[in-house]
């Protein structure tokens, strides 16, 4: 009983020494968005929601500029009627100049502060992030807009998995470089147009919408998702998508030799055609085994030659390799030949002709 006793007792001092905030009397940031300047300045954009008796949300901005990115958030502070707290941020978005400039000091903040998570989004912007912050973007608020967007491509589309930790992951890795949604600014939407590939902390090369269902195929095994392809003057729209994808690599640190076979199943949803037989079916999967050989074929011969491995080929060999060298993979990846075979099934139609 006195354990009990002493137990409550301790809970209680424990709980006077916590500093309470009154959620009524701060500012809980949703999403940050920094942009380069011509003099070399960062332009940092702060939102936080804003609710309103009628139980609607707006936005509420506050713009800074400065040096470093630890003096936009104390200049945003000196005009906030509360203090603002960034434990509910959800997302930070990246100009586009800014992160070819290199995003290290902001993603390295955020991860060092123990209030944010690190299942934070990060996305890159075709343009500057302000020109998306400063827009009241769904009903909960721009913050829960843009985390609903990227949370949503990645379960069920074709937006490989993203958030601070892996970004960090890749960050460090000596053998894998990160990559992360490259969105645009479209009327009163946001749309993701592609995936922005960085080498270090530094965006270099940009993949588009078309390229995106063959980069998830590459990055990982996932289920749902759909693609519409062409197959002689038709159209095919296929969708609920299962893929496995399974890599080998020979010669390792010699002369590497990397070999993927996808396995992908599928429905066919919509034909543009008049009748959709056995034939044209026995079709749309060998012309999908064609588009999946070489597109991805293409894209791991252009991270070779761009001198980046957003797929993490490095880290795969890594796994398969006894007394891996990351120094040595990496003089010997320049010379690496790739070879991708696939097998697609059909199951089943549901189709609108």
């Amino acid at each position: 009983m006195m354990k009990v006793v002493f137990l409550l007792m301790s809970l209680i001092l424990l709980t006077g020494c916590v500093e309470q905030k009154i959620i009524d009397d701060i500012n809980i940031m949703s999403a940050v968005g920094y942009d380069a300047r011509d003099d070399g300045e960062v332009k940092g954009t702060i939102v936080i929601p804003v609710y309103k008796a009628d139980k609607s949300i707006s936005n509420e901005s506050f713009m800074s500029v400065a040096k470093v990115s630890k003096e936009i958030n104390r200049q945003s502070q000196m005009k906030s009627a509360d203090p603002l707290e960034n434990g509910g941020i959800e997302v930070v978005l990246f100009g586009k100049e800014f992160a070819e400039r290199g995003v290290f000091e902001i993603t390295d903040t955020f991860e060092r502060d123990a209030g944010i998570g690190s299942r934070l989004y990060l996305a890159v912007v075709d343009g500057n992030a302000d020109e998306i912050l400063e827009k009241n973007l769904g009903n909960l608020g721009t913050g829960a807009y843009l985390n609903t967007l990227f949370e949503h491509n990645m379960r069920h589309r074709e937006l490989p998995q993203s958030n601070l930790h892996l970004f960090m992951y890749s960050y460090y890795s000596k053998v894998k470089d990160p990559f992360l949604p490259y969105v645009k600014l479209t009327g009163n939407k946001v749309k993701i147009i592609g995936i922005a590939l960085f080498n270090g902390d530094r965006a270099v090369d940009y993949l588009n919408d078309k390229d995106m269902f063959f980069f998830k195929a590459l990055m990982e095994n996932f289920r749902n998702g759909a693609y519409t392809f062409k197959v002689g003057k038709d159209y095919v729209t296929t969708y609920n998508i299962t893929m496995k994808r399974k890599f080998q690599i020979e010669d390792t640190l010699t002369q590497p030799k990397v070999k993927l076979h996808v396995k992908l199943e599928a429905h066919i949803r919509e034909f543009s055609g008049k009748t959709l037989a056995p034939k044209v079916i026995d079709q749309a999967g060998k012309s999908l085994e064609e588009q999946i050989n070489k597109r991805s074929e293409e894209l791991l011969n252009r991270f070779r030659d761009k001198g980046i491995d957003p797929i993490g080929i490095g880290t795969l060999a890594k796994t398969q390799t006894k007394k891996f060298d990351p120094e040595k993979w990496n003089e010997v990846y320049p010379n690496a030949t790739f070879e991708v075979s696939s097998k697609v099934l059909i199951t089943e139609t549901g189709v609108i002709e």
